[in-house]
């Protein structure tokens, strides 16, 4: 069956899913909704919350062949997961390849930036808001 990026973008548009106690998502369908969004064609990439629950949220993003995040970080932990194409995850000096099926795990306040090396999607997942704290004190 084949994902109907029309029917994805209204189910996101009405709000069905995003605070639901139970959410269920169709990656290719939502990713073929984000592509076919203005946002994507203006910009060399988009990026979508799909789900956001106390303490968890999950971003749908998608990118053009080229197109990047520059270096930002989260205040809390992370999880990249590969759904489509090639990436580069820079953090900590460190360049990291993600194809579908690979997950990186990365520390909340750590420096990153992404960029695709070809058309890519990812989903992101930023968990609970805890601050870092430095145990080594003064």
């Amino acid at each position: 069956m084949n994902p109907d990026p029309a029917e994805a973008a209204d189910a996101r548009q009405q709000g069905e899913r995003v605070g639901a106690p139970v959410i269920e998502l169709d990656c290719a369908a939502d990713i073929a909704a984000l592509r076919a969004s203005d946002s994507y064609g203006r910009a060399d990439h988009a990026a979508e919350t799909v789900a956001k629950q106390s303490g968890l949220r999950v971003v749908l993003v998608a990118l053009k062949a080229g197109g990047q995040m520059h270096e930002h970080h989260a205040d809390a932990p992370i999880t990249v997961h590969g759904l489509e194409g090639r990436i580069q995850f820079t953090v900590g000096g460190q360049s990291h390849e993600l194809v579908p099926g690979r997950v990186l795990v990365v520390a909340a306040g750590l420096r990153h930036a992404v960029l695709a090396i070809e058309e890519s999607a990812f989903l992101l997942t930023i968990g609970g808001r805890h601050p870092v704290h430095d145990t080594k004190g003064p």
